[in-house]
């Protein structure tokens, strides 16, 4: 069975080298995760899917 979703690779270089786009990205899932680090698993992609997707 293949992978339902493909990990994401984190950026290299510093934070200033970021797209606005990724700096956004990366604030979004720091304010939804309350400031931790949570492990990506494919029940968490889903639901993050779907509240991405009721917008």
């Amino acid at each position: 069975m293949s992978d339902l979703f493909m990990t994401p690779r984190s950026p290299t270089g510093t934070w200033e080298e970021l797209s606005e786009n990724e700096k956004a990205w990366i604030e979004f899932i720091r304010v939804i995760s309350s400031g931790r680090d949570p492990k990506v698993t494919p029940a968490r992609v889903r639901a993050l899917r779907e509240l991405l997707d009721a917008g």
